[in-house]
């Protein structure tokens, strides 16, 4: 019997920080580059901080991209807690990045979007296509 995928829960910095996890859950917390870390709850299982900009495309020479690396770094972590019942995903304002990830996510495992995708049409898609592997920057295939 093939395990259900975990739930994804999409929050702002703000709602993630007052957050507190019921069971095994994991956070990726998503931040812009040179902010401070999201204070967020002890009682995750685990964390993983990302730091990327906000942007399909650089605008500026200290913009940074989400890239291969990222979306290597997201599945490697979600490998090693494939009991998780719940993955929070939080950037600034909830709105671009963090569905991006739990977009391509969906799209990486066969998961269903529907619902995302109705409730966060801002998603970034540089991110989602990345993590899903099909494009934004040529690195992406080797995720």
């Amino acid at each position: 019997m093939a395990t259900p995928p975990p739930e994804l829960v999409v929050l702002s910095l703000e709602a993630a920080e007052r957050y507190e996890p019921l069971a095994e859950e994991v956070c990726i917390s998503i931040t812009d580059p040179g902010a401070a870390p999201a204070r967020l709850s002890p009682r995750f299982a685990a964390v993983l901080r990302l730091h990327f900009n906000d942007v399909t495309e650089a605008g500026a020479p200290t913009d940074v991209l989400f890239a291969a690396e990222h979306a290597r770094a997201i599945t490697e972590f979600l490998g090693q807690w494939p009991r998780a019942g719940r993955v929070v995903v939080h950037c600034q304002a909830g709105a671009s990045r963090s569905p991006g990830v739990a977009l391509g996510l969906c799209d990486l495992r066969g998961w269903p979007t529907g619902a995302l995708e109705g409730a966060h049409p801002a998603w970034n898609r540089r991110v989602r296509d990345v993590l899903a592997g099909r494009g934004g920057d040529a690195r992406a295939r080797e995720a």
